[in-house]
């Protein structure tokens, strides 16, 4: 870091590349205002902070990262939820709680979370004095029994229901979600002479100073009056800054391709693949299958049918006819902005919900089973309605101004001030 007399914002990004980029988008912006800038995350995602000129901290190290994609059960909707929370945010907890003391400059720091980054909610209880900026990437992280959230594929979700709303979640608290958070995260608070918390992720869990919602506020309306700290800045948008090695070169294709992928930290697509490539053959459709590793391809392909590594999808999806994806926000995003119909088959996190709004918006449809995908496409590629409702919402969203919006909020938060929005 440069010099103490400097305002400083500690940033974290525990998660994958979807995770990563629109801290980096935010961590970019700071910095042109003069901040220093620094970012906990994964290993392999340090290269990426380089590159955007912040100090990375690489508090993941690359194994334990990569025995966690290797697991397929990361992808399975209970079982995911329980490897993420007590797998990453368990063991980032001390190390990012240790980084924040290391760096922290009184009166000049600015502690801007991951929602997993626990640590930075435990040191503004230990110094109130320094401010917490809390980021949500997508609108399953806050609890509204207006319009709940979708967790799950079940007909029948308690978490949906006004009259099983309360008690749903405070089963979730008690019977997974405090046993896997609770215990480290109560023995850093006593250590550090703070009472216990109870039920971490109900309302504890939140900034009392600012929760951006990385989302606009028409995506997700009952969020708007869902906490008076909450500010809608919109999708982020970003790609990530370029590598000079490590990402592939894209050369933009001019067939309009369909574009299948299971989300870059994904490393089980191979089945999924193979039903997308037989879906292109049926279809007579160039398809392009995005993956984050090479052993999620087919062996053999159709010539019409190619594969990628990451791809800037805000460069690509312009020149495509359609998206299969996992729902994660950044693609979903990226493919409103895009303006092109999707198809989500969500497995588990926040793709639920984020392919429940889609649909809502009238911009593709929720895939249940792999077997229906050619019918799905058929329809999708086809659908007058569809492509109308795609290219409205892809006009609505414009040009992202959130990484300017959300270095607003985190200045107004150091500074005591009120962001104009």
């Amino acid at each position: 870091m440069r010099s103490p007399d400097r305002r400083l914002a500690i940033l974290s990004a525990p998660g994958s590349r979807g995770d990563v980029n629109p801290m980096l988008a935010i961590g970019m912006e700071l910095k042109r205002r003069g901040y220093d800038v620094a970012i906990s995350l994964a290993e392999p995602y340090a290269p990426l902070a380089e590159a955007a000129g912040l100090e990375p901290h690489a508090l993941v190290d690359r194994q334990t990262f990569d025995t966690m994609l290797a697991d397929p059960a990361m992808w399975t909707l209970l079982r995911g939820m329980r490897r993420v929370i007590g797998g990453i945010a368990a063991k980032y907890l001390q190390p990012q709680f240790d980084l924040i003391r290391s760096l922290h400059r009184p009166g000049r720091t600015v502690l801007v979370s991951h929602p997993l980054d626990f640590a930075a909610r435990i040191f503004r209880d230990l110094d109130p004095t320094t401010p917490l900026v809390d980021v949500h990437l997508a609108p399953v992280m806050l609890r509204t029994p207006e319009q709940p959230a979708r967790l799950t594929s079940w007909r029948f979700e308690p978490t949906r229901h006004r009259r099983t709303f309360g008690l749903a979640y405070w089963l979730g608290d008690k019977i997974i979600l405090d046993p896997l958070l609770a215990g480290p995260i109560n023995r850093i608070r006593r250590e550090h002479g703070l009472s216990p918390v109870r039920r971490i992720m109900h309302r504890w869990w939140l900034s009392p100073d600012r929760v951006l919602a990385c989302y606009p506020d028409w995506f997700a309306p009952s969020t708007i009056n869902a906490i008076p700290q909450l500010r809608h800045v919109g999708f982020p948008l970003f790609d990530g800054p370029p590598l000079e090695r490590a990402d592939e070169p894209l050369d933009l294709p001019t067939d309009r391709p369909i574009v299948f992928t299971g989300g870059s930290a994904n490393w089980h697509t191979r089945e999924f693949f193979r039903s997308a490539t037989e879906v292109c053959v049926k279809l007579d459709r160039p398809g392009l299958l995005l993956g984050g590793n090479q052993n999620c391809f087919p062996k053999t392909l159709p010539s019409h049918v190619r594969t990628h590594g990451y791809v800037p999808l805000g460069k690509l999806l312009p020149h495509c006819s359609a998206i299969v994806h996992h729902g994660g926000i950044g693609t979903t995003s990226q493919a409103l902005r895009a303006g092109v119909p999707q198809i989500i088959r969500p497995l588990a996190f926040d793709q639920f919900d984020n392919a429940d709004r889609v649909e809502a918006l009238g911009c593709g449809i929720c895939l249940q089973r792999d077997r229906d995908l050619a019918g799905r496409l058929a329809f999708v590629l086809n659908d007058v309605a569809m492509a109308e409702s795609s290219r409205r919402i892809r006009d609505r969203i414009g040009g992202s101004s959130a990484p300017q919006l959300a270095a607003d909020e985190v200045d107004a938060a150091l500074t005591g001030t009120t962001a104009q929005l």
